[in-house]
């Protein structure tokens, strides 16, 4: 290793300085958009660590093999000069392209490259010497990674042993879609943060301008600058790290970040509630309570309730179901005495039948039960589902609909939701259709006054809006 000075700040992007030096949270996750130098930063801290304690071994685990070569393997021999440690073909590594991939140190240190599909490096990934132990886990875009229990699988690999000290490196951009299992792995690590875990979040934005121009250089930026122009979505995901509605989304107008926040509670702000019921057995059981603002000037989703049997905890049949919804019934009359409408989904006539027979035995009359009128249309050349799909898109385009942040359920729903390779909406036990089901059939008797009252709102004259059969719905 060269005995000159060498600054980390001059060759780590800025935003990864905070956490750089530290080799005692065992749970280390970055994650962010392309060109937020996340990755140079683990090509250097891996050879800051070797230099720091000469028994540690480290392993970089990708999805495939041969994908470290032009990636983590290239880049940690550059990690590794910038550090002023240059390392030497045929000493330290192996020349030819096809050769098995290592590092070795003069010291003693030494690389491990491991790919998921092939079984020869994963059997080979162990310490190399006496003394020594593996220290650091980089695991590379963790996406690619078929799920969360594979990627536990392969820390139990290598936290086993004796080892004073050991750091996992997660690296990756997060996916467009939220239903991808690195989101649900997320959440379950936002718990652990302060204890053994870090997560941190990068774009190239967060690069000081001096770093942005000398190291990804104007091409690059003058390219993240057209496409953020030309296609938002694909910038937001790629360069900014954000899930994103690109091809295949159901719900392309809903953003969290505009149509999530605090509604109002205030009874005198709303002309009219109801609630909408999906009904299942194996699938999940939800209500939804809506609230339409006065003179029409907005929809608002105050409540859900979400059980599916075998996932949530304990296994229901139609009276407990009942029960819940009752008890979601009576904490909406004794917040907002208002009457409302209850609209169940027509296909479960046992349950909308028993609901308003047990209504009637419990002597509740503010409470109209009925069954959804899937009837209730703007275009007969479309679909139902599609129709009401293409109405919550209308809502959300036009800033009409706000939901609650407290529904968590259907917030996840509409972000996750996805189109089949047939064009619909996809059904195969992935997506929470219920919560969907349950959100459109509260507002579906006021689809038609819902969607004049937002085409009166963009100066669609009066006439126009009554023959709504003039205005193209989609």
């Amino acid at each position: 290793m060269t005995q000159r000075k060498i600054r980390i700040s001059e060759i780590v992007g800025e935003p990864h300085l905070k956490h750089f030096s530290d080799f005692e949270t065992m749970h280390q996750v970055d994650k962010g958009g392309r060109a937020s130098l996340k990755s140079s930063k683990n090509e250097i801290k891996i050879p800051f660590a070797f230099a720091k304690d000469p028994t540690a071994e480290a392993v970089c685990v990708r999805a495939v093999y041969k994908d470290h070569r032009d990636t983590s393997f290239a880049g940690l021999k550059i990690g590794f000069e910038r550090l002023g440690w240059p390392l030497k073909a045929g000493v330290d590594y192996p020349k030819g392209k096809n050769s098995t991939m290592y590092i070795s140190t003069s010291q003693g240190n030494y690389v491990h490259f491991v790919g998921l599909n092939d079984y020869e490096s994963q059997k080979g990934a162990r310490p190399t010497k006496l003394g020594n132990a593996i220290k650091l886990l980089w695991l590379f875009e963790i996406t690619q990674f078929k799920s969360e229990f594979e990627m536990n699988n392969i820390i139990s690999n290598y936290a086993r042993g004796k080892k004073d000290w050991f750091v996992i490196l997660y690296e990756f951009n997060p996916p467009a879609k939220k239903s991808h299992w690195v989101y649900e792995w997320l959440k379950k690590m936002e718990k652990r943060v302060g204890k053994d875990t870090y997560i941190q979040h990068t774009n190239y934005n967060d690069l000081p301008l001096w770093q942005q121009r000398e190291w990804l250089g104007d091409i690059l930026l003058s390219e993240i600058e057209a496409l953020k122009e030309i296609d938002y979505e694909q910038y937001k995901n790629i360069y900014l790290g954000l899930p994103a509605n690109l091809s295949g989304a159901v719900y392309k107008n809903f953003y969290e970040q505009t149509h999530v926040g605090t509604v109002s509670r205030d009874p005198n702000d709303y002309m009219k509630f109801a609630i909408g019921v999906d009904y299942g057995d194996t699938d999940a059981t939800t209500f939804t309570l809506y609230g339409i603002l006065k003179q029409f000037k907005g929809a608002r989703i105050i409540d859900t309730y979400y059980h599916k049997n075998g996932v949530s905890r304990g296994d229901k049949g139609i009276i407990e179901y009942a029960d819940d919804f009752f008890e979601f019934l009576e904490d909406y009359w004794l917040e907002f005495r208002r009457p409302l409408k209850v609209y169940v989904d027509s296909a479960a006539k046992s349950f909308w039948k028993y609901l308003r027979q047990e209504a009637t035995r419990r002597g509740i009359g503010y409470a109209e039960i009925r069954p959804t009128n899937k009837n209730v249309r703007l275009d007969r050349n479309e679909g139902s589902i599609e129709e009401r799909i293409s109405m919550a898109n209308i809502m959300f385009g036009a800033n009409f609909m706000m939901i609650d942040k407290s529904n968590k359920q259907l917030i996840r729903a509409l972000n996750e939701c996805e189109r089949d390779k047939n064009g619909n909406r996809k059904d195969d036990g992935t997506i929470d259709i219920d919560s969907l089901d349950s959100f459109e059939y509260a507002w579906l008797d006021d689809i038609k006054n819902i969607f004049n009252a937002i085409m009166r709102e963009r100066g669609y004259r009066r006439k126009e809006v009554q023959d709504s059969d003039k205005i193209r719905f989609s």
